[in-house]
């Protein structure tokens, strides 16, 4: 991956955290123990993923510290999301931030480049949510486009890794968003 023929990672966090806003504004108390497509994660153990995502965002921003797959937050509501979101955006925004490079489980990459993973992490993990509770599946056409394009180069150690499932064959006519979810092991 390539930081100049990027999008603004920021623009890009900020309409993936606005499309999973939505989606956790539409979950009922009642449903925070349904399954969903992470067979390990409840609908409040997926929340709590989410909000766990910018916080290792900013970690990693802020100090460089290396995220760790599957910790999840002691909170998983709406507030305690846009709480990280907006401390993840504050890291974001400082000097050289993006520019820094550190070392991750996937190699190393800038900051710019794991806040895109971020992104993506959300963008998939939005219709995760949806799926498992109701809601409308459709995703943003340009956050599928550059979620799928971040995490093509680490679909391979995503499934060694456990953080993907095995993939998914979708018809070859599939739409850009049912490709996205079956290269992350979903069934659309």
């Amino acid at each position: 991956m390539t930081t100049n023929a990027m999008p603004n990672p920021v623009e890009v966090y900020e309409a993936s955290v606005k499309q999973a806003q939505k989606i956790i504004r539409g979950v009922k108390p009642n449903q925070l123990s349904q399954p969903t497509p992470c067979s390990y994660w409840t609908v409040a153990g997926l929340m709590a993923h989410m909000v766990m995502a910018p916080s290792q965002l900013s970690a990693f921003l802020e100090s460089g510290t290396s995220p760790t797959p599957g910790i999840l937050a002691k909170e998983s509501s709406l507030q305690a999301f846009d709480a990280a979101t907006a401390k993840a955006l504050t890291a974001a925004k400082a000097p050289g931030a993006l520019a820094k490079q550190h070392k991750t489980p996937a190699g190393e990459l800038t900051g710019a480049q794991f806040m895109m993973v971020v992104a993506s992490d959300l963008c998939v993990h939005a219709w995760d949510l949806a799926k498992a509770t109701g809601q409308d599946t459709k995703l943003d056409p340009k956050l599928v486009e550059g979620s799928h394009a971040v995490f093509s180069p680490f679909a391979q150690f995503g499934r060694q890794a456990g953080i993907f499932g095995p993939e998914v064959k979708v018809p070859a006519n599939a739409s850009a968003q049912d490709n996205f979810l079956g290269m992350t092991g979903r069934k659309p």
